[in-house]
């Protein structure tokens, strides 16, 4: 009898659902590795059997640290058993992982892929002049095809209007594995705006609903949220998502230093400051409410901040970190559901937001008109 794996996951399996897995051994000990795609090395080691077998627990925390590593939010794993090392290959399987950070009863891990993107929020806010990033996972050959359903009125009237278009037509996956679908507001007006003969500046977007196959999202519409203020992080599937909710924010700087007397002076030393934010929402819906949680959870989470130098790039991505949050939900209808956190940039220097001409003028201009 040779080493063998007695568990081999069958189809794509969410990281947090993969459990223990055994291994018979035919010997006192098994040689076993881990490899990542790339033939990155996760887990190399040799294991002593007990009562002729050994058993490998918590594999998913090495998958999913090197999926956050890597940025995968899918991908494939090769565990293989060894009779003795470097020696001959005994066993192995590979483990199509999909990674969820959350416990789950999903039993058909197909099914709930065929049916949703890859996020726990199936309807959101957005703010105006923004673009709708979406991920869903594709087998090859499906279809990626979408359509985009839109609610609008003009603003000088409150008669709605409906329409729809469709994008990547015929289009399929080419491999299996995460598609992204960028759904920027603009190109939404200008579909309504061509449909009702009207002025682009003339339509008001009140809400769209996203359609991939069985799949479907909506979105709102808010005029009062502003796009700058949003959330960007990887959700429970390693994907990104995006938050923008109404909400105050206090910003508040600490001034941390050290007196000393020098020849009967005074002077400070040992100086930093720190700045951060306390943010408090306003109400949430219930599936905000339950969802937001991801953003207080995830490693990595980014902000836009103006760069007004370059007119190609007006906006750069900027680590922060969530330092503390109050996230207390009830399922009473009494109050209204709110959360408080607290977030300051990664960088340990406080932000100074510098300006710049925004570039209206051509080289020739001359700032004396002479």
């Amino acid at each position: 009898m040779a080493h063998r794996i007695t568990y081999k996951p069958q189809g794509i399996i969410l990281s947090s659902a993969i459990g223990n897995i055994g291994v018979e051994v035919d010997g006192s000990y098994v040689d076993v590795s881990l490899t990542a795609p790339g033939g990155i090395a996760v887990l190399t080691e040799r294991y002593y059997a007990y009562g002729n077998r050994v058993t490998l627990y918590d594999l998913a925390s090495l998958i999913e640290a090197e999926m956050r590593t890597s940025g995968y939010a899918t991908a494939d794993f090769t565990l293989s058993v060894y009779t003795d090392r470097p020696g001959n290959k005994a066993d192995s399987c590979v483990l199509h992982v999909l990674y969820c950070d959350r416990f789950t009863v999903c039993t058909d891990v197909p099914a709930f892929l065929r049916e949703n993107f890859l996020t726990t929020l199936s309807m959101r806010r957005i703010a105006t002049g923004s673009t709708t990033s979406l991920f869903l996972y594709a087998e090859k050959g499906e279809s990626i095809e979408y359509t985009v359903a839109h609610s609008f009125h003009k603003e000088d009237s409150v008669a709605l209007y409906h329409h729809q278009f469709t994008r990547d037509v015929g289009k399929t996956a080419a491999a299996s594995g995460i598609v992204q679908l960028n759904i920027p507001l603009s190109s939404i007006i200008a579909d309504a705006a061509s449909f009702a003969v009207a002025p682009l500046g003339s339509v008001v977007p009140v809400a769209f609903t996203v359609r991939c196959g069985q799949r479907s999202i909506s979105c709102f519409v808010d005029p009062v949220l502003n796009d700058i203020e949003s959330f960007f992080f990887r959700n429970c599937f390693n994907v990104w998502d995006t938050v923008v909710l109404p909400a105050v924010t206090t910003a508040k700087t600490d001034v941390d230093r050290s007196v000393a007397i020098i020849n009967g002076s005074s002077r400070f030393y040992n100086q930093s400051t720190a700045k951060k934010y306390d943010v408090e929402t306003g109400p949430l819906t219930s599936d905000e409410a339950e969802w937001i949680d991801q953003l207080f959870s995830s490693y990595e989470v980014f902000r836009f901040e103006p760069n007004p130098v370059d007119d190609s790039d007006p906006y750069i991505m900027a680590p922060v970190l969530i330092t503390d949050c109050t996230s207390e939900i009830q399922n009473g209808d009494e109050k209204l559901n709110k959360v408080k956190f607290t977030w300051r940039y990664a960088d340990n220097r406080p932000i100074v937001r510098l300006s710049a001409s925004p570039g209206i003028f051509t080289s020739p201009y001359n700032i004396v008109y002479s």
